[in-house]
């Protein structure tokens, strides 16, 4: 005799999930190929909806890839508050603390490629507006945690450029002149 199998209720996702999950979808792909050579087809089917129901959450594919830009920067936003906390009035500590914080994110690969792809997609309007306003958020973060002069954040910023090119490029992995050369200054103990 066989036995009546236990039927697992169907849980229903809210709207809120679903978007979740297709952000969280959208981020490894958009990291992998950018936003001109990622097709909404791939991330719908790795968040389990379909294509269309990607468009009922996120009405155009440029909506979905500014919120994923969202994401990824807000990362280094909320990273930053993180690490400045614990050194709240010491400058050297808090720039320090937030440059630890940038070469772990720099790290995650994901994060990193997301990144570098947001600024080649500013030739879109919308995406240049988004890259911009994130980028200034993260600026301004910075700025208010530290209190410190336009130079010093000018160069707290140009130093985390460094790093994003030193972390791409995987050249802390070279034993070349060039890649010595770039590891010899600042970015030397930050190298990813």
């Amino acid at each position: 005799m066989m036995q009546a199998s236990a039927t697992v209720p169907r849980t229903l996702q809210t709207a809120e999930e679903r978007r979740e999950a297709v952000l969280e979808a959208a981020i490894p792909h958009f990291a992998r190929r950018g936003y001109y050579g990622t097709p909404t087809t791939d991330i719908a089917h790795d968040a389990g909806i379909s294509q269309a129901y990607v468009f009922r959450l996120f009405p155009t594919k440029q909506e979905l890839y500014i919120a994923c830009l969202e994401r990824c920067m807000g990362r280094i936003r909320l990273g930053f508050e993180h690490a400045a906390a614990p050194h709240a009035g010491d400058v050297d500590a808090v720039f320090d603390a937030m440059g630890d914080t940038y070469k772990a994110l720099l790290s995650d690969r994901t994060m990193l490629l997301n990144q570098l792809h947001s600024y080649s997609a500013c030739e879109e309007p919308d995406i240049r507006a988004a890259v911009q306003e994130q980028y200034g958020l993260i600026v301004d973060t910075v700025q208010r945690l530290t209190g410190a002069d336009d130079v010093r954040v000018s160069d707290f910023f140009a130093h985390g450029m460094l790093m994003t090119v030193v972390a791409a490029m995987r050249a802390d992995e070279l034993d070349t002149p060039w890649a010595r050369t770039l590891l010899a200054g600042p970015a030397a103990d930050d190298a990813c």
